[in-house]
């Protein structure tokens, strides 16, 4: 392994890809929507929306009903022990609601940067130059996932970062409660979100080197959002509770698949074979 080969494939192939408006806009968009504009206006206007009017009450019997069900004590008591609905709401929403939001943003900017590694090399006529060079091909795969790796994780984080300050100036003064740094999120965004961001990276690149279009690879790749559709759902319905033993063991389930799809990457080492599923 050649650490200054796989640094230099990685900083070549983030060059490319944030050359493009097209590439790097959208992520920040979508970082901009889902972590921090979504839970700030909820933040505010759900707070500030209780403070001038009462809920109807067929709004709020199936709410009590939801808290009063809730699978976590901790929570329920939490929740029982807020003076209003708005908070209610409010509080569940940032604690709970958040999480499937963030593992979207990872999984979707992840996905975009690392399903055109090899099929960009493609469309930018040079893939045979870069498969020829005089490199390792498990040197090639390191520096495209690293590529992609380095600026999904660098969105993530900073999301995060904004967010929590902008909620908590927001929720403070009413909740007297830093949101957000608890063992859930601590797991969630140091835990689950980098492992689950490695394992979707190199389950693009091996799926990038197969294919031959960029609409392929994003085909296949986008089936991992499903299951964070799954789990909004059902944190919506309370039917799935993700805590901080749950994350974890997402996190080892989602470690134990790195390490297969590691497994995979070695099957690659002749370059021949990778040159025709691409060229041919």
């Amino acid at each position: 392994m050649n650490k200054q080969t796989i640094l230099t494939i990685a900083r070549k192939d983030m060059k490319a890809a944030f050359s493009s408006k097209k590439v790097w806009v959208p992520m920040i968009i979508l970082a901009l929507i889902l972590c921090i504009v979504v839970p700030s206006g909820m933040a505010y206007f759900g707070i500030h929306f209780d403070l001038v009017g009462a809920s109807p009450n067929d709004i709020e019997k199936p709410i009590e009903a939801f808290i009063d069900n809730f699978p976590n004590e901790e929570m329920r008591n939490t929740l029982i022990a807020l003076p209003t609905l708005g908070y209610k709401f409010v509080y569940f929403f940032l604690t709970f609601m958040m999480i499937p939001f963030f593992l979207m943003v990872a999984i979707i900017n992840s996905m975009v940067t690392s399903s055109n590694s090899f099929v960009g090399e493609k469309e930018r006529n040079t893939l045979e130059t870069l498969l020829f060079a005089p490199i390792f091909i498990k040197d090639l795969f390191l520096g495209k996932v690293l590529a992609s790796l380095i600026p999904t994780l660098g969105i993530s984080f900073a999301g995060f970062i904004v967010s929590s300050i902008i909620v908590n100036i927001i929720t403070y003064p009413y909740f007297k409660v830093i949101l957000y740094f608890n063992s859930t999120w601590m797991i969630l965004m140091f835990w689950v979100i980098p492992i689950l961001v490695l394992f979707n990276i190199i389950l693009n690149v091996l799926i990038s080197a197969k294919v031959k279009t960029f609409q392929e690879a994003q085909q296949f790749g986008g089936i991992l959002v499903l299951p964070i559709v799954g789990i909004i759902i059902s944190q919506a319905s309370g039917m799935f509770f993700l805590s901080p033993v749950t994350l974890f063991l997402i996190g080892a389930v989602l470690l134990i698949g790195n390490l297969f799809l590691i497994k995979l990457v070695t099957k690659f080492s002749n370059r021949n074979t990778l040159f025709q599923s691409q060229i041919h």
